[in-house]
């Protein structure tokens, strides 16, 4: 087991270090390799519940700010030691003198603070902890998300009132709070999986019931998203069309809201077009193309009355912008098109 493991991290640090070559620098690269060995060393004789090296999870979480958030060296190297000096003997003094001020200060900001006593209880004090770093860097939140994230992806290894515990808070202060910096992949996550613990019985259901529709509704979608990809390209527009079911603590949100069931709930799924590079001489703005992509496609296809929506004058809270409308395909089935 004790090799597995070696070579699940080899791989791992691997796999991280060369998608991370190619947009930093060599000295960076190094530095960043250097904060790892520093942290497999200070943390080797510990383990995670689930029997894993502990460190296993700082390179998990280097690994969703680097891929996922495209965060740049220092964040990283602070993702390897953000637990160094809450867990280990380790001290931030230590850490700035190998690997400078900034980094120090992030760990520093990261790492909760231990008390003979606190002002509300230990959970109150860490949450306005987390939310003050905001006053000094971003980044330490974001630092704080990741984390989160991968504690997310593998509590299945905690005991079920644990679970319990973790789950609600993700869903209370993690995701909301993911959501607001803009994050809808990880905000999404968060979500889905603080649904699949808490509600597991329904998130089996609707997972079931998510891929039973897809099935059924492969081949009419394939068809309605190559006939707009066609419309748009005709015109000179580059894009992607892609259809995309939303996912379970979404829909089961929405099927509360509605109070309805799954199979006769709206919006199930929605195509997604996504455009770059104009190839016209007279190039449009962002929000100028959907309104051409608005108007091509109202000409080729019926719009509900009702249904278009302007999130680029009124973008959402998390600031997310787009044009939205509902069209009628040629199998006579209303699409979610945005």
């Amino acid at each position: 087991m004790r090799e597995n493991y070696a070579a699940q991290i080899a791989k791992s640090t691997t796999e991280l270090f060369d998608y991370i070559s190619q947009r930093t620098t060599e000295e960076q690269l190094q530095r960043i390799i250097a904060s790892y060995h520093f942290a497999a060393e200070a943390h080797k004789k510990q383990k995670r519940r689930s029997g894993e090296p502990y460190i296993t999870h700082p390179i998990a979480v280097a690994s969703i700010l680097a891929r996922e958030l495209e965060m740049t060296d220092n964040t990283v190297i602070t993702a390897f030691l953000h637990d160094v000096v809450e867990d280990t003997d380790h001290t931030v003094e230590e850490i700035r003198e190998l690997f400078g001020d900034d980094v120090a200060f992030l760990v520093d900001t990261v790492t909760k603070r231990k008390k003979d006593s606190y002002e509300h209880s230990k959970q109150v004090d860490n949450y306005r902890q987390i939310l003050e770093s905001v006053h000094y860097d971003i980044r330490a939140l974001l630092i704080k998300l990741a984390d989160r994230l991968h504690n997310m992806r593998t509590l299945e290894s905690m005991r079920p009132d644990k679970q319990m515990k973790i789950a609600g808070e993700t869903d209370c202060f993690y995701a909301p709070l993911a959501n607001r910096l803009g994050l809808f992949e990880v905000k999404s996550d968060l979500e889905n999986l603080s649904f699949k613990y808490r509600c597991g019985i329904e998130y089996g259901d609707i997972e079931r019931w998510i891929k039973e529709d897809e099935q059924n509704n492969q081949e009419r979608l394939k068809i309605f998203c190559k006939d707009v990809l066609g419309t748009l390209k005709d015109h000179g527009i580059q894009c992607k069309v892609e259809t995309f079911w939303r996912r379970p603590y979404s829909l089961w949100r929405r099927m509360k809201q509605q109070k309805t069931d799954f199979w006769h709930l709206p919006n199930r799924y929605y195509v997604r077009i996504t455009f770059w590079e104009d190839t016209m001489d007279d190039p449009l703005t962002d929000k100028e193309t959907c309104l051409k992509i608005y108007n091509l496609l109202t000409r080729d296809f019926r719009e509900r009355p009702g249904t278009f929506i302007n999130q680029i004058e009124q973008p959402k809270e998390n600031s997310y912008q787009c044009l939205r409308l509902m069209l009628l395909s040629n199998q006579g089935v209303w699409e979610d098109v945005q």
